[in-house]
């Protein structure tokens, strides 16, 4: 079914379709597309997203489509792929094209990594995610129109997060009982978790091991790009931290010291980091894989959950 639309796709926007290949499994189909010719020529390839009516996919679209052709303007450490074509498939879908970068992402190659290669990585995203952060701290008109309304509403989203916080943790059944009913007393108020005085920024909010692209070449792992920013949003850096940390890194501290040291991480998160972070882990709008607690079922207390966890 969807080799039909893909290729309707791509004779809209004038690519030669040659094969079709589905990407990694996520929230929206996505595929790429080895081409013989086409307006742009980046690469040989491009990749066709599309959007549908679950999971809020009109928002995602726009915001995607609009920091797709933000990004290119902006000078980071690391490039996100350009946007080539967008449209409507029909009433429900729609699509972004994008340029395809040939290389894997960081979870297909985990395994191939040295300790260097993750400490090299864990530096990189420090001093990305400060990059992008600092873009629109000080210039809260830089930010994308589509993402504009979000500057008023991270702090209401994170008061519902709390409010329905142990509920959702007993219906997702992540936490073992006596850590669950540790959920309302330990999950500390938004005014703890927000600088209030500071300016909230762009993040990206799904900075996980697929989303980060790039390659081995002799042995080296080379990071080449970070996809994927349709749950990006207006918040701030603890809550940037969460997939970085538990996804990513694979909840490993010494890479998060390192990604922190980089970062510069300000004072007001420095102190009680723990107890901020476990908090902000627990308010996340999505449930964390099985094997993030697994490890740590034993804990007696979230108290000690937060430090075996986050105490760097």
């Amino acid at each position: 079914m969807w080799q039909t639309y893909v290729m309707q796709v791509c004779a809209w926007h004038g690519f030669g379709c040659k094969t079709i290949v589905p990407g990694i499994p996520g929230t929206y189909p996505t595929f790429i597309v080895e081409i013989e010719d086409g307006p742009i020529q980046l690469s040989k390839a491009i990749v066709v997203k599309f959007f549908g009516p679950l999971f809020n996919g009109a928002d995602s679209f726009e915001v995607e489509k609009d920091l797709g052709y933000w990004l290119e303007k902006q000078f980071l450490p690391i490039p996100s792929p350009g946007i080539c074509a967008y449209g409507r498939l029909d009433e429900n879908w729609q699509y972004l094209v994008f340029e395809y970068i040939h290389g894997m992402s960081i979870s297909q190659a985990r395994d191939q990594l040295t300790k260097e290669d993750w400490s090299m990585v864990a530096c990189q995203v420090g001093e990305y995610i400060r990059c992008l952060h600092d873009l629109t701290r000080d210039d809260q008109h830089a930010i994308p129109i589509s993402l504009q309304p979000g500057m008023n509403r991270f702090v209401g989203f994170l008061e519902q997060q709390r409010i329905k916080c142990a509920i959702n943790h007993r219906s997702w059944n992540d936490l073992p009982e006596h850590l669950l009913t540790q959920v309302d007393d330990f999950t500390l108020p938004v005014d703890q978790l927000i600088n209030i005085s500071a300016p909230l920024y762009l993040i990206h909010a799904d900075l996980t091991s697929d989303h980060l692209l790039g390659k081995v070449s002799q042995g080296v792992w080379h990071t080449q790009a970070i996809i994927d920013w349709g749950d990006a949003m207006i918040g701030n850096v603890l809550y940037e931290l969460v997939s970085i940390h538990v996804d990513l890194f694979g909840s490993e501290k010494k890479l998060l010291r390192l990604c922190l040291d980089t970062y510069d991480l300000p004072e007001f998160y420095r102190k009680d980091f723990p107890h901020k972070a476990l908090s902000m882990v627990l308010l996340h709008q999505f449930p964390m894989p099985e094997q993030i607690y697994a490890p740590y079922r034993e804990a007696g207390s979230l108290w000690e959950l937060a430090d075996r966890m986050f105490a760097v």
